[in-house]
């Protein structure tokens, strides 16, 4: 892959996350620093809210690899990147953040088990490219 396209990959995943981001920062803002009950509730919502998005992303991804190249990439770059927003807050219960690293891993193994033999087949310095019959 050309330093052009690994750049717009990362971009598209970093615009990915930055999305999440700040539409959960829109759409459901943060408590007060005062109400703490309500924070710990927060962070949850959240984590319910993003990890499976994340996901989600990545999977896509994974799916639509494929057909529209480096977007896919970018997707499940995105998708690895809000997974690890999702489990990121300092104030998790450690139960939570375990789980969504676990799902995390999971996620990750699907996308490798479903896209790195695709890139070795389509790697035109493939140690196999050089064999035939």
């Amino acid at each position: 892959m050309s330093f052009i396209r690994s750049v717009y990959v990362v971009a598209i995943g970093v615009m990915i996350v930055l999305l999440v981001i700040f539409g959960i920062q829109s759409f459901y803002p943060a408590p007060g620093y005062l109400a703490s009950i309500n924070r710990a509730t927060y962070r949850m919502n959240v984590f319910f809210i993003v990890l499976p998005l994340g996901a989600f992303l990545a999977m896509v991804g994974t799916f639509v690899r494929r057909r529209f190249g480096m977007f896919g990439a970018g997707l499940i770059l995105g998708g690895m990147g809000t997974m690890i927003y999702a489990v990121a807050p300092y104030n998790l219960d450690s139960l939570w953040r375990f789980v969504g690293i676990a799902v995390a891993l999971a996620v990750l193994a699907f996308v490798g088990h479903r896209v790195l033999p695709s890139l070795r087949k389509a790697s035109p310095t493939s140690p196999d490219s050089d064999r035939s019959a």
